[in-house]
């Protein structure tokens, strides 16, 4: 290809600059527009992800085999005799691409206040390696989060709002936990509410009640040794599948676990995020449609007004196939120009939504999709495979669609071409 050439295509593409205005600013905004949709929707995947699994679920969850989904009291990791937990958590944690794991106890309980009872959902936590994976502690609406440094099967729990509203409880109040425990005996105690906590999923703001680990494995009478799950957090969400595999292949040769990442936990969770990261596909039809037609409209009228122009060239020595190559250069730098355009329009707007976001809090009340609360300040967050798949289609949508005037021109014959006015 040479030199002279592109520099003919691009002094043809403005010989009539009203027209080639027109198509560079129609596809330009339809990029435009791609970069600003794919920015928002992998903000909105992303964040589903980030407060799915901050929530309680995690990216990983480390069960003994036959404990999910039916969560029997009884079938703690290490079965009956449990396992040597500090080691676990030591051989987790230190696994490439894990930053935290917290171990957890879950039962189910009736709590009741003063004059109000309902059942609960009884969630033992480490307060201390919980906050590394999850968010709980930053979702209180008043008092505390359980004391990290409280003494072992300290007797002090957070509720979640709905829960605290049903019994008519708060922060100072004393509520009574009756559960059914592992030994078959009736586990029962007096505890302390610290802290109210409201995350915005129904589930949890309903039915959690959060206490110490030692306190619950105490009211559900297991031993230390004895816990149903350890959450782990990953490097990144995308990556939990692949390093559950990794660690359940490493460790199960010692332990008996199953270690499931959140798509699997949480199906319908997977499903959001896939639904909206396909939400691309519709408007990449749109866009190319757009460009489709622009591009072959330009081309085909430059090559009607430019018969006799291109039978003189062939008249002269210009080859039919670099008279393809031609109309297919001009064809290009047309897409190129729109891209270029497109990225000066599209990304002043996709900084914004990045930095500042959409306030969606005057328009919709509180937002949930498949159980997960969405913050009502919607961010955007780059997408960039997605702004050079749209950019690469582009540039072959200008050339597929420049094919057919471009073999048109070739099949000129000169004297016949120069005939015409």
């Amino acid at each position: 290809m040479s030199i002279r050439l592109v520099q003919l295509a691009w002094r043809n593409l403005w010989r009539n600059p009203r027209r080639t205005f027109i198509s560079v600013t129609a596809i330009a905004l339809g990029y435009a527009m791609l970069l600003l949709f794919a920015c928002l929707l992998h903000g909105l995947s992303r964040q589903m992800i980030d407060n799915g699994t901050r929530m309680g679920l995690s990216h990983m969850q480390v069960h003994a085999p036959d404990y999910y989904p039916d969560r029997s009291l009884h079938h703690t990791l290490g079965g009956r005799t449990g396992t040597e937990l500090d080691g676990l958590l030591t051989a987790l944690t230190t696994q490439p691409q894990v930053l935290a794991a917290a171990p957890r106890v879950y039962g189910y309980g009736l709590v009741s206040g003063a004059d109000h009872s309902a059942g609960a959902d009884l969630l033992g936590i480490d307060p201390t390696r919980e906050q590394q994976i999850s968010r709980f502690h930053t979702r209180l609406t008043s008092g505390r989060f359980l004391n990290p440094q409280a003494t072992d099967g300290a007797n002090e729990v957070v509720l979640g709002e709905k829960l605290a509203s049903t019994i008519a409880v708060e922060p100072g109040s004393e509520i009574i936990l009756l559960t059914q425990a592992a030994d078959g005996s009736m586990g029962n105690d007096l505890y302390t509410v610290v802290g109210i906590l409201r995350t915005g999923s129904e589930a949890i703001d309903r039915n959690t009640v959060l206490m110490p680990l030692a306190a619950s494995q105490e009211l559900l009478s297991l031993t230390a040794n004895r816990i149903h799950e350890i959450g782990v957090l990953t490097t990144t969400a995308d990556m939990a599948s692949a390093v559950a595999g990794r660690l359940e292949s490493q460790l199960g040769g010692t332990l008996p676990i199953r270690v499931r990442a959140w798509p699997e936990l949480s199906p319908a969770l997977a499903d959001y995020v896939q639904m909206s990261e396909g939400s691309n596909t519709f408007l990449f039809a749109v866009v190319f449609l757009v460009a489709i037609i622009g591009v072959m409209n330009t081309m085909l009228m430059a090559v009607f007004e430019r018969t006799r122009e291109c039978g003189v060239l062939m008249a002269l020595g210009l080859r039919p196939m670099s008279m393809t190559l031609l109309i297919v250069l001009e064809a290009s730098l047309l897409a190129g120009v729109s891209v270029a355009l497109g990225v000066g329009l599209g990304g002043p707007l996709v900084w914004y939504l990045q930095t500042y976001g959409l306030d969606l809090r005057t328009v919709m009340g509180e937002l949930s999709m498949a159980g997960v609360v969405l913050d009502p300040i919607w961010y955007g967050q780059h997408d960039f495979p997605t702004y050079l798949r749209a950019a690469l289609g582009l540039a072959l949508v200008a050339v597929v669609s420049a094919l057919y005037p471009a073999i048109r021109a070739a099949r000129f014959r000169p004297v016949e071409a120069m005939r015409r006015v």
